[in-house]
């Protein structure tokens, strides 16, 4: 319901001189986008006993300074989320860890950690060419480009937090563009 909430939110979000309501429709789906992944691989950290924390939390805590530059821009990008005061970053967060962190939390450990590369992406050194093979080979009914695609999302949320030169970025696109 609150994804609803917040799509809708950003339909009707009233444009400022500096943003329309596009730039806060396009920036609200990247957010749904980011948010999951950050919970997603929390979760895969806590729960699989993998890679770090720190990283994931420093890309929330970039969303938030980002999120604060563009509305020191201009005020319209409150809306980019529905509860006033609170940043993007961690307002993406807060929500999909107590939606999708908590599905994940009662699949259990071995359930959640056996279905995804986790490794492979919370370990990004472990993402070689023999391991993605191995990993394929054991899960037929996964593409080479599903695979490639994941560890690439999670490799661009991770960043977003390590190469933050994007924080003070115009406005105009509110996430750094993906590499591919």
């Amino acid at each position: 319901m609150k994804r609803f909430l917040l799509a809708l939110s950003l339909l009707l979000a009233t444009p400022c001189w500096a943003q329309s309501t596009a730039d806060l429709f396009g920036a609200g789906k990247g957010l749904e986008m980011v948010g999951g992944v950050l919970v997603q691989a929390v979760g895969a950290v806590q729960l699989c006993g993998l890679g770090d924390e720190a990283p994931w939390r420093r890309s929330v805590e970039a969303i938030n300074r980002h999120h604060a530059h563009c509305i020191a821009q201009a005020s319209g990008w409150k809306a980019l989320t529905d509860k006033p005061g609170v940043l993007a970053g961690t307002f993406a967060f807060d929500l999909y860890w107590k939606t999708d962190g908590a599905k994940a939390r009662a699949q259990g450990a071995a359930a959640y950690c056996r279905w995804m590369p986790w490794k492979l992406a919370l370990e990004p050194a472990t993402a070689t060419e023999e391991a993605k093979a191995k990993f394929l080979r054991e899960r037929p009914q996964v593409t080479r480009k599903a695979l490639d695609e994941f560890i690439s999302l999670l490799a661009y949320a991770r960043a977003l937090g390590e190469d933050t030169r994007w924080i003070e970025a115009p406005c105009s696109d509110f996430w750094p563009e993906m590499k591919r």
